[in-house]
C-alpha cells in the first residue's frame, strides 16, 4: 500500500488538458465581452462577472452544468492513474485557481469526485435569484474560505503555498507531518509557491514548457523536492505510477526483532542481528542493520529513521556497548534516545555530531578522533594549520583534550579559540 503519500493536483492544464474557465467562456458565447473586460478586472472577479452576464441572458446554472459536461474528456491515462493511486491508499487532493462548481461537475461526469479527499479552490454558490457566484478563496468576505494573504508570488484570490501549509498542518500529529510524502502536479506560475514548500523527500511534477517548469528551470537552487517533468497524460501516468509503486516492497531479515507498533514504509529494509524498539518508523528507502559477522544493531523506541537514511552499516560506538561481543569488528549501535524523535536526511560526515529533528551539525566526535590516532602534536598537518579556520578548529580540539572534555566541541568555541 502507498499510505503516507499525498498527491496534490492542479486542475486546469494538469488534471484536464484544457482550461475550464476558457471552455465555458467560449462555448457559451461570452468571448467578446470577456475580452472587453479582460484587463479591467482580476481573473476571479472577471469569471464572476461572466456568470452575471449569463444570468442576464436567461442562462441557468443547469445550462452551465450541461456545458461543463460537454468539456473535453479527461485523458484515460490520468483517470487510470487517479483510480490506481486511490486504490493503493494515496490521499488525493486538488488545489486549483478554477472554481468549486466547474471542478466538481467535471469530476462527477468522469466518476472521479469521490477519489479526492479535499478540493481547495475558489468557492461558488447560487444566490437567491438563481445566479452562480464565484468568490475568491482568500479575502472575499463572508463567502471566502480564508482571510486575505500577502504572498507576492500568488494572485490575490488564492495562495497555493498557504494551502499546502494548511494541508501539512492538518495531519493528526507532528509525527504524521514528518512521515507524509507529497507529490505535487502542476503547470502554472501559481504552482511555484507550493513547490517551494516541498521537502527533499517530496516530488514536484511540472508540465514541460509550461510556466511552472520554466520557473523551476530558472531557479533550481530554490527547489528542494525531486523534479519529474511530464509532457503528456501517458507520461504523467507512467511517472506517477513509478513514484508510488516502485517502493512497494520491503525486506525484514530472519534475525530481526521488531518491537510492537513499528511501521515500515515501502522500500525500507531491516536485516542482520538487529533489534528495533517499540513504535519505531522506517521511512521509504531507510536501511537499518548489517549482515557483517558479529554485527549487532539496537535502536530504542519511538525513533524515526528518515527517507533513504542508513543506520547501523559499519557503524561503531563503543560507549553504548551493552554486552560483550564475539568479534572486535562488531557493528554496535544502541541509540539512547528512547523517547526522542530523530530524523536524518543524509549521512553524517566523519567525526561530526548532529542534533535536531532535521539533523544539523553541532560539533566533533572527540572520542572518535582520539581512537583514530588524533594527537595534540602541533607538528602534524602544518599546511592545514596555515588556514585560519582549520587552525582554529584543530586548536579547539586540542583545547578540548587539555580540558578533559568529551563529546561535542561547539562551533562557537571554534570561533573563540
Amino acid at each position: 500500500m502507498a499510505e503516507g503519500i499525498v498527491i496534490v493536483f492542479d486542475f486546469d492544464r494538469t488534471l484536464i488538458d484544457g482550461d475550464s474557465d476558457n471552455w465555458v467562456v467560449t462555448e457559451m458565447g461570452l468571448t467578446e465581452i470577456f475580452h472587453q473586460l479582460r484587463f479591467t478586472l482580476p481573473w476571479n472577479r472577471l469569471m464572476d462577472r461572466m456568470m452575471t452576464e449569463l444570468h442576464s441572458q436567461g442562462r441557468s446554472v443547469q445550462d452551465i452544468e450541461a456545458c461543463l459536461q460537454r468539456i473535453m474528456p479527461i485523458d484515460s491515462h490520468i483517470v487510470e492513474a487517479i483510480k490506481s493511486a486511490k486504490s493503493l491508499g494515496c490521499d488525493l487532493k486538488i488545489v486549483s485557481d478554477a472554481n468549486q462548481f466547474f471542478i466538481e461537475k467535471i469530476l462527477e461526469q468522469h466518476d472521479l469526485l469521490d477519489c479526492f479527499s479535499d478540493i481547495y479552490t475558489n468557492p461558488t454558490s447560487v444566490d437567491e435569484i438563481g445566479k452562480l457566484r464565484i468568490s475568491p478563496y482568500h479575502g472575499g468576505g463572508a463567502a471566502a474560505s480564508t482571510p486575505p494573504h500577502s504572498c507576492n508570488l500568488c494572485p490575490p484570490n488564492l495562495c497555493k503555498g498557504l494551502v499546502m501549509d494548511h494541508i501539512r498542518a492538518s495531519s493528526s500529529s507532528p509525527k504524521d507531518q514528518i512521515l507524509t510524502r507529497f507529490i505535487y502536479l502542476g503547470d502554472g506560475g501559481g504552482d511555484f509557491c507550493p513547490t517551494l514548500k516541498l521537502r527533499e523527500c517530496d516530488c514536484v511534477m511540472p508540465r514541460t514548457n509550461y510556466p511552472l517548469w520554466k520557473r523551476i528551470s530558472d531557479n533550481p537552487s530554490l527547489i528542494k523536492a525531486d523534479v519529474k517533468e511530464w509532457s503528456s497524460a501517458e507520461e504523467l501516468q507512467r511517472i506517477l505510477m513509478q513514484l508510488f509503486t516502485s517502493c512497494e516492497y520491503l525486506l525484514v531479515g530472519s534475525s530481526v526483532k521488531l518491537g510492537n507498533d513499528c511501521k515500515l514504509y515501502p522500500s525500507s529494509h531491516i536485516f542482520g542481528n538487529t533489534e528495533l524498539g517499540e513504535s519505531c518508523v522506517l521511512m521509504n528507502g531507510a536501511v537499518v542493520g548489517d549482515e557483517l559477522p558479529g554485527g549487532y544493531t539496537v535502536i530504542g523506541g519511538n525513533n524515526i529513521i528518515g527517507h533513504h537514511a542508513v543506520v547501523g552499516v559499519k557503524c561503531q560506538d563503543l560507549k553504548y556497548k551493552q554486552e560483550p561481543q564475539s568479534s572486535t569488528s562488531s557493528v554496535i549501535l544502541a541509540l539512547s534516545l528512547s523517547l526522542a524523535v530523530v530524523l536524518w536526511f543524509q549521512d553524517v560526515p566523519k567525526y561530526m555530531m548532529v542534533t535536531g529533528e532535521r539533523g544539523e551539525l553541532r560539533g566533533l566526535n572527540l572520542e572518535g578522533l582520539r581512537r583514530n590516532g588524533f594527537t595534540m602534536s602541533k607538528e602534524h598537518n602544518q599546511d592545514l594549520c596555515s588556514v585560519p579556520t582549520v587552525g582554529a578548529m584543530l586548536q579547539s580540539i586540542r583545547d578540548s583534550f587539555t580540558d578533559g572534555r568529551r563529546g561535542i566541541c561547539k562551533f562557537r568555541q571554534w570561533l573563540d579559540s
